[in-house]
């Protein structure tokens, strides 16, 4: 009952997940106004670095506008609830040795169905406001959802294949046998980061929340509290999402001198690689332009789809060959 206690609340659940959230979102906005030759975060704390969590607290002390046309208590609890999928994700994540809180054999497919979750409980969020921006927005991330998924679940089914295993403490412990997957499947790595940039609503693939043409999207009409754990909900998902991919493709904590058991040294390695994984994502989006609805069917369905498939074959190829 106490590990449980422990897993939930502490580590890896919600005090070390939002720990993660407000870490991501500063190195993103500080790396992007690097990039965009801007300051970011400066004033709070050392060199900006508790700006995060001030917005967080200032947007809940703000007053909350809920409109006459919404669903008042999906609305209201929507935001609430959409904390709990990354947090609960994070407990089957290998972060200090091969082995995760709750990891069992076969959860990857628990894994897809939060991943499903997600979009899910973002659609609700988005419909509960019942605006025309709010509208449009779930509308554009429906079709964004089709497009993505897909080629993100054919990344995984590569890996999974490779290494002969649904769980991913076994594809972990796959990796630190026999080198990080991104040695066997660079292609696969690539689609992933492309499907993650979509499904986190990064440029180029931010049309759900397009400023300049919908407002915020399925955002628009969050305020005060909800719009707080509406923008700590996008970053949990980042974290656990990147965690994601550090574990599928690099090993997770598996590294020089890891032996597989809890310690300091693996944690050092996950998060060295969370934290790579989270600049190349900053990087891309902070250097890209939004590409419209046509060409986001173009890249996808006519480039990344069959690209996906291919490395799904050769991975199969690894698999079943001599």
């Amino acid at each position: 009952m106490m590990d449980l206690l422990i897993y939930s609340l502490l580590f890896p659940g919600v005090a070390f997940s939002f720990a993660l959230a407000f870490w991501f979102e500063y190195v993103e906005r500080k790396l992007t106004a690097h990039i965009q030759q801007r300051i970011g975060p400066y004033f709070t704390g050392f060199k900006g670095l508790l700006q995060p969590i001030a917005d967080f607290a200032k947007l809940l002390l703000k007053e909350e506008i809920v409109p006459v046309t919404s669903d008042r208590l999906v609305f209201v609890l929507a935001p609430l609830i959409s904390l709990s999928i990354p947090i609960f994700g994070m407990c089957f994540v290998p972060m200090a040795s091969t082995r995760s809180p709750l990891g069992f054999s076969g959860d990857v497919y628990l894994i897809i169905f939060l991943l499903v979750a997600e979009a899910f409980v973002t659609v609700l969020m988005g419909i509960a406001a019942l605006t025309p921006y709010t509208l449009i927005g779930v509308g554009r991330h429906i079709l964004q959802y089709t497009m993505y998924e897909g080629v993100f679940l054919l990344a995984i089914a590569s890996v999974a294949i490779q290494t002969r295993s649904l769980g991913l403490d076994d594809i972990v412990e796959y990796q630190m046998v026999n080198g990080p997957m991104i040695l066997y499947q660079p292609l696969g790595f690539a689609i992933a980061i492309i499907s993650l940039l979509a499904k986190l609503e990064k440029r180029p693939f931010d049309l759900p929340h397009a400023k300049q043409e919908i407002v915020a999207g399925w955002m628009t009409e969050f305020s005060g509290a909800s719009l707080a754990f509406v923008r700590l909900f996008s970053y949990l998902s980042m974290v656990w999402s990147i965690s994601l991919i550090a574990d599928l493709y690099l090993g997770g904590p598996t590294g020089y001198g890891f032996t597989g058991d809890y310690s300091l040294i693996g944690f050092a390695y996950f998060l060295i690689k969370i934290n790579l994984l989270l600049v190349l994502v900053t990087v891309i989006s902070a250097s890209s332009g939004r590409i419209r609805v046509v060409g986001l069917a173009r890249r996808f369905w006519g480039l990344i789809y069959p690209l996906a498939i291919l490395q799904f074959i050769l991975a199969s190829m690894v698999r079943f060959g001599p």
